[in-house]
């Protein structure tokens, strides 16, 4: 079957599920939204989004479903935005329903996230030639205070986007530079993965504010929730993984100099940069200590990095600390659970491009 090259399937109904899906609505597109629920689904009292922020305006939805072969079917353009712990289930039932020729792109992919969603298509079956891409960061710093009332704060700059097989990764940012033009390419999924500033961001002051967490507390998680202390230990972090990117072969910014590129920002502490980032200014921290910031971004971020540094015998004290502190307080192995070196093959990545018979050229 034919695709239509101005439909795009949304998966995931949460922030940036809805910031997308109402950004490419307003633009003209025909867009379908995917929540894993009906529950999820009854939740939006319309098709209409009214989108604020950086872009304003009604956009109007074609689908709102729970129904993953309705959503998927002939959609040119398949952007994943759930949160990476999810990638391997979402992948799972989005198997059978991919089509020869879809871009499906991870928005963002974390740590390595083609790997494994790559990984779980081919487990399930999935024979269809498609490109599979990721990109380093979500478009949108954004949030939505009502289901389809999604604001986005600031559209980013630079974009990273790297395919699985890196021969589609023109293909997959011309797609995106239809309407993104901040898109470009990665050298490869080493580099998007080891930009994952996610990591640094959100599980250390969603651990060190826990009780404010817990107590719905509401409070800004960048200009209140980051002290001086705690940006002087995610610089710590920050070196950790500059230093694994270095082992590794490939180009990645330290903190402050991807803000830069990413926001404008300009300043010499980590600390005083997170106050002074426009982007960040009313985003608030989460409401529930189970927030994604630590079982997110801890499986796909921490682990699949310091798991690398195990390999590469790049020294990763402070990160393996945060992964054992969020562990003993969760009561969860976080390690065993996340991208490690059982569950992803890092010996091909590291000897070269990945290439998983997933391209659609």
């Amino acid at each position: 079957m034919t695709l239509r090259k101005n439909c795009v399937a949304v998966i995931s109904s949460g922030n940036g599920g809805q910031s997308l899906a109402a950004y490419y609505a307003l633009h003209g597109y025909e867009v379908r939204l995917y929540a894993r629920q009906q529950e999820r689904v009854a939740m939006f009292p319309s098709l209409t989004f009214q989108l604020r922020g950086a872009e304003e305006g009604s956009a109007r939805l074609a689908l709102i479903s729970c129904d993953m072969r309705q959503v998927l079917q002939d959609a040119a353009l398949v952007m994943v935005t759930t949160p990476a712990q999810y990638h391997a289930a979402t992948a799972r039932v989005m198997a059978p329903w991919l089509q020869d020729g879809q871009i499906v792109v991870l928005n963002p992919g974390r740590t390595f996230g083609v790997l494994e969603f790559g990984a779980v298509l081919r487990e399930s079956g999935c024979h269809a030639q498609i490109i599979l891409a990721e990109t380093d960061t979500f478009v949108f710093t954004c949030r939505c205070e009502h289901p389809g009332f999604p604001i986005i704060y600031q559209i980013k700059d630079n974009l990273k986007v790297a395919a699985l097989s890196p021969t589609d990764t023109a293909a997959a940012v011309a797609q995106l530079c239809q309407l993104l033009p901040c898109a470009c390419p990665a050298s490869g999924i080493l580099e998007t993965g080891l930009s994952n500033i996610g990591m640094l961001f959100h599980p250390v002051p969603a651990l060190m504010n826990l009780a404010r967490i817990e107590t719905k507390e509401r409070f800004l998680h960048y200009r209140e929730g980051i002290s001086p202390t705690v940006a002087a230990l995610l610089e710590r972090m920050d070196v950790e993984r500059v230093n694994l990117a270095r082992a590794a072969g490939v180009p990645v910014l330290p903190v402050l100099d991807w803000l830069r590129e990413k926001y404008g920002t300009q300043e010499d502490s980590l600390y005083q940069a997170l106050q002074n980032t426009a982007a960040y200014a009313d985003v608030y921290a989460p409401s529930d200590p189970h927030t994604r910031y630590i079982y997110e971004d801890i499986p796909t971020g921490c682990v699949p990095m310091a798991a690398l540094g195990r390999i590469l015998k790049v020294p990763m004290p402070v990160t393996e600390s945060v992964i054992a502190w969020a562990s003993t307080v969760c009561n969860v192995d976080f390690y065993a659970l996340g991208r490690n070196e059982k569950r992803l093959d890092f010996s091909s990545l590291l000897r070269g491009p990945a290439t998983v018979g997933m391209s659609a050229n």
